[in-house]
């Protein structure tokens, strides 16, 4: 059994299983492939801890419940401290409101995965201004007054594109994109592209508000903005911080973790990006990366 969709109620899953392996069935096994989310979608939806969540709260209830539904969950019910901290968690649990159980009986399908929405947008808007685009420089800007509810912080919304192309050369590839939401400070807002393109969407028809030192070129204005990408790439190779006895601590980046976490799970661009030998810090450079646009958000 293939499931293209994962619902957010995992009866619906297990339900679905149970249709195949029924009493009298030939079969001697049944095997079960999912389809999640890609990890930066799934950060945005957290649907699989969700899932694994609720499935943990059936077990608990005495429901069967397949164990290697993933391998996080086989850990979660096999660890020793599982029923104890579980059931601190359902304490905290019914401490919620109605208002915030999720009542949906929706599934989630291929086209909100993949973001086809925000690319049908796209190609209808390339159909009608093709030429006007592709002549379009890397490093175009604008910017907008952002709603509050929407973008809470001022800063910068941009596209990177990796690695940054040579000098006089048109036709070179990027072979990664990064979308983000920064502060000031470099500090993500936003930090899955998902929501950085539902920003923009909700953003596209408003005004264009660019601060005049900036439209202007103010070099103070412009650095500011440099200050904080090279912050945000920074943070993504290394975390330093401050610890209680005043000494600086460095640990690895958010993008060095996201890295392990890939390959504890076997995937296949993190294997391909561990074999061609460059380390986060070399990949996460000013210098590396083009930027392609940039919003600022004020």
């Amino acid at each position: 059994m293939v499931n293209y969709d994962i619902h957010w109620n995992p009866v619906r899953v297990i339900q679905r299983m149970g249709r195949i392996d029924r009493l009298g069935s030939p079969n001697a096994a049944i095997y079960g492939v999912n389809f999640w989310p890609s990890d930066n979608i799934n950060a945005y939806l957290n649907l699989q801890n969700r899932i694994e969540n609720r499935m943990i709260a059936m077990k608990l209830a005495g429901a069967e419940v397949d164990k290697h539904f993933t391998d996080t969950l086989t850990a979660r019910i096999e660890d020793e401290r599982f029923e104890q901290s579980q059931t601190e968690r359902m304490m905290r649990q019914m401490e919620i409101s109605w208002d915030d159980i999720e009542v949906s009986n929706q599934g989630l399908g291929f086209e909100d995965l993949s973001l086809e929405s925000f690319r049908q947008d796209l190609a209808a808007e390339l159909q009608a201004s093709e030429a006007v685009y592709r002549a379009m420089p890397n490093g175009l800007y604008t910017g907008f007054r952002r709603d509050p509810v929407i973008c809470p912080q001022d800063g910068l919304i941009a596209l990177l594109g990796y690695p940054s192309k040579p000098p006089g050369v048109r036709n070179a590839a990027y072979t990664a994109y990064e979308l983000i939401y920064i502060d000031a400070q470099g500090n993500g807002v936003i930090v899955n592209q998902k929501g950085v393109l539902e920003a923009l969407a909700h953003h596209k028809d408003y005004t264009r508000c660019v601060p005049a030192a900036i439209d202007q070129g103010d070099s103070d204005a412009i650095r500011s903005l440099q200050d904080a990408l090279s912050a945000w790439l920074r943070t993504q190779a290394v975390d330093e911080q401050i610890a209680r006895d005043g000494t600086p601590r460095v640990n690895i980046g958010h993008s060095a973790r996201d890295v392990l976490e890939k390959l504890k799970r076997g995937d296949r661009d993190a294997l391909k990006r561990l074999k061609q030998n460059v380390t986060v810090e070399e990949t996460f450079h000013p210098e590396k990366f083009d930027l392609i646009v940039w919003f600022v958000v004020n």
